[in-house]
C-alpha cells in the first residue's frame, strides 16, 4: 500500500496529493483521489471520489502529502480533520515520514461560533449539538463549496440514513431538520429544540438558537430522528 501512495505522490508532485485508505475484504487499500483545491499548496478532496470509494470500502483515513515539507499537521489540517471526524495520514514527500492526526471533539462553545465553511458550518454545529446530548453520528464527506452547482447533494435520504437517522413527520427535541433555503436541493441543517425553536449556523452569522416561525418552517424538507 505504501508503494501505491508513494507512486501517486510522485505523479502529482510538486502539488499536494490526496487519497483515501479504505478496508476492502479485511485488507487496507489506497484509493487515489482528485485534489480540487484552487491552490497548489493545499488539498480539497473530491466529494465525488469520496462517495465512489465509500461504496467500495470502509473509509479508514484521509491521506495527503506535504511536498518538500515536514509531515507536521497545519492548523488547517487539524481543524479539517476534526470537522470530518476521520483520521488524517500526512506524509512528507519525498521523505515519506508519516504523521497520523486523530480527530478530536470540538470544545468550541455551541452558541456564538464564527462561520467557516467545511470547518465550522451547519453540519458541524448540528453534529456538536447532538454530541453534547450523547448522540454521536457518523463522519461526513468532505463538503465542496457551491456543491449545488456541481451535481452534489450532501442531504440525500441515503446519506442521512448512513448518519443513523430515520425520517419522521413530526419533530421532537434533538431531531435533525433539513432545509432547502436558496437552491434546488437541500442546503442547510439544524437541530430541533422544541417549542418551534431550533439551533443552526448560517454563513455571515454566529451559531444560535432561532425561531422556526414565521420563515424557517416553510423551508423544512425533512425531519429525521436518530435511530442508530
Amino acid at each position: 500500500m505504501i508503494d501505491d501512495i508513494q507512486n501517486h505522490f510522485k505523479e502529482v508532485y510538486p502539488l499536494e496529493a490526496c487519497g483515501i485508505v479504505g478496508v476492502v475484504k479485511g485488507k487496507k487499500k489506497y484509493f487515489p483521489c482528485e485534489n480540487i483545491a484552487d491552490s497548489g499548496d493545499e488539498f480539497v478532496l473530491s466529494s465525488t471520489d469520496y462517495f465512489r470509494i465509500k461504496q467500495q470500502a470502509d473509509v479508514l483515513a484521509i491521506v495527503h502529502s506535504h511536498p518538500d515539507a515536514e509531515c507536521s499537521p497545519s492548523p488547517h489540517d487539524i481543524v479539517s480533520c476534526n470537522a470530518l471526524g476521520i483520521p488524517y495520514y500526512i506524509f512528507s514527500y519525498p521523505g515519506m515520514d508519516l504523521h497520523i492526526q486523530e480527530p478530536i471533539k470540538n470544545f468550541n462553545p455551541l452558541i456564538g461560533r464564527e462561520y467557516e465553511f467545511g470547518k465550522y458550518d451547519c453540519f458541524e454545529a448540528m453534529r456538536d449539538w447532538l454530541a453534547s446530548k450523547g448522540i454521536d453520528i457518523a463522519p461526513r464527506a468532505p463538503f465542496e463549496n457551491d456543491w449545488w452547482d456541481k451535481g452534489l447533494n450532501y442531504f440525500t435520504e441515503e446519506i442521512i440514513a448512513n448518519w443513523g437517522f430515520k425520517k419522521v413527520t413530526t419533530p421532537q427535541e434533538n431531531d435533525l431538520l433539513v432545509f432547502q433555503v436558496a437552491h434546488d436541493i437541500p442546503d442547510h441543517c439544524g437541530v430541533y429544540l422544541g417549542d418551534d425553536i431550533f439551533f443552526h449556523h448560517v454563513p455571515n452569522r454566529l451559531s444560535c438558537r432561532d425561531s422556526l416561525l414565521p420563515l424557517w418552517h416553510k423551508k423544512i424538507v425533512g425531519i429525521y430522528r436518530y435511530d442508530a
